[in-house]
């Protein structure tokens, strides 16, 4: 019993440890600002490199190109049509570079509650 409950334990620290949380700095206004700029921007985790990124956006070029300063860590997506598609399509470029949540506002979203309340 006490091993089953080690691997268990282990299972959902290796989770936890894996699970990235983006940011996205400002307020409800500014967001709504930089959107109607055509411009979305995230703080990546420190881990997250410019390979990772390019990698991912490489497959979203239809609707965003992403510029990403490794030193800051600031991942700016600039949408090639600002619709609500290319904004869900956001999510996947997140979920592929291991971001599971956004910080936005003093408050922790999973990426489909930030996009449900903030993007769509």
């Amino acid at each position: 019993m006490k091993k089953l409950i080690t691997i268990f334990a282990l299972l959902f620290l290796t989770v936890g440890v894996f699970a990235q949380t983006a940011k996205v700095e400002g307020t409800p206004e500014t967001l709504k600002d930089n959107l109607s700029h055509d411009v979305l921007e995230f703080i990546m985790t420190s881990n997250v490199t410019n390979e990772e990124v390019d990698n991912s956006a490489q497959y979203y070029t239809e609707y965003f190109t992403v510029d990403y300063n490794s030193e800051s860590h600031k991942a700016t997506i600039n949408f090639i049509e600002n619709s609500i598609k290319s904004r869900r399509v956001v999510t996947r470029f997140l979920l592929s570079t291991g971001v599971r949540s956004v910080d936005f506002n003093d408050k922790n979203y999973t990426i489909m509650e930030f996009f449900s309340e903030h993007l769509e």
